[in-house]
C-alpha cells in the first residue's frame, strides 16, 4: 500500500479523538497515523529534554516510539489515554537507549571511550539551533532553558509535563508511573529550584519549540520505515 506523506487538514482538527484515529489506522487507513505524529511531536520533543541533551537523539527516540506504538497499536486497550500510553512507550525507549549506552561504556576501558562515552553535557549546552517563531528575547529563553536543564531529571520531567505541556497531575503520574502526590511534591521542588526571577521575564510554554521542518522530517522517516516493513 502506497503511503503518501502530506499535511492533512485533519491534522489540525482537534475534534477528532485519538481513539477515532487509532480505529482508522487499524482499519487500514495508515495515512491517519500522520495526525497522531503531528499532534504529539511537540509534546514528545519537550519531554525528551527531561532525559536527553542531544536533539538528534531526541528525534531518534521520538521516531522509535512512534514505530513501536504503530507496531503495538492493536495492543492498546484504552485503560489509559492514548497519549499516556504513547508517552510511556517513548520514555521507555529513551531509558533503554541510555541503558545500552551505559553498558557499552562499561564494557570497554575508559581510555578507549574518551571520545565516545555518554557523559551528559554541561547544563545549557543542548543544541538549540533551530529558529524560533516567537519574537520574545532569545537570550532570556536560553537562560530559562538552561535553568530547566539544570533541574535533576525526576523534577525536570514533571516540570516539563505539568508546566510546559499542561498535562494533568493524573496524566503525569501515569506517564511516569508515580503517584499523584509524588507529582505534586516533585513539581513544587522543581519550582523551588528554579530562580523566581525567571518567571517574571519569561513564559514556560515558549521553550523547547518544535519547528515544522523537524515535524515533517519525523513524519517522513516514520512512514518510510512503515513502508519498508509492509
Amino acid at each position: 500500500m502506497e503511503t503518501e506523506v502530506r499535511t492533512y487538514t485533519l491534522a489540525a482538527n482537534n475534534t477528532v479523538s485519538d481513539d477515532e484515529i487509532v480505529k482508522k489506522v487499524l482499519e487500514g487507513e495508515v495515512n491517519f497515523y500522520e495526525v497522531i505524529m503531528r499532534r504529539y511531536n511537540q509534546r514528545l520533543f519537550r519531554i525528551g529534554h527531561a532525559y536527553l541533551r542531544d536533539e538528534d537523539e531526541i528525534e531518534e527516540a521520538i521516531q522509535s516510539a512512534y514505530l513501536k506504538a504503530y507496531e503495538q497499536l492493536r495492543n492498546f486497550q484504552g485503560r489509559s489515554s492514548f497519549s499516556t500510553w504513547l508517552i510511556r512507550i517513548y520514555i521507555n525507549e529513551i531509558l533503554q537507549g541510555l541503558k545500552k549506552k551505559k553498558r557499552f561504556r562499561n564494557y570497554f576501558d575508559s581510555d578507549m571511550l574518551n571520545n565516545n562515552s555518554y557523559d551528559p553535557p554541561e547544563a545549557g549546552k543542548s543544541n538549540m539551533n533551530n529558529p524560533y517563531n516567537s519574537t520574545l528575547n532569545n537570550e532570556l529563553k536560553d537562560i530559562l532553558e538552561r535553568a530547566v536543564d539544570e533541574l535533576p531529571e525526576k523534577y525536570r520531567a514533571v516540570f516539563i509535563m505539568r508546566e510546559i505541556e499542561d498535562m494533568s497531575v493524573s496524566e503525569t503520574g501515569k506517564a511516569l508511573n508515580i503517584t499523584e502526590s509524588n507529582v505534586k511534591v516533585r513539581l513544587n521542588r522543581a519550582k523551588s529550584l528554579l530562580r523566581e526571577s525567571l518567571s517574571r521575564y519569561y513564559h514556560y510554554k515558549d521553550i523547547y519549540n518544535f519547528n515544522l521542518i523537524r515535524c515533517n522530517r519525523i513524519v517522513e522517516n516514520v512512514f518510510n520505515k512503515i513502508r519498508k516493513a509492509e
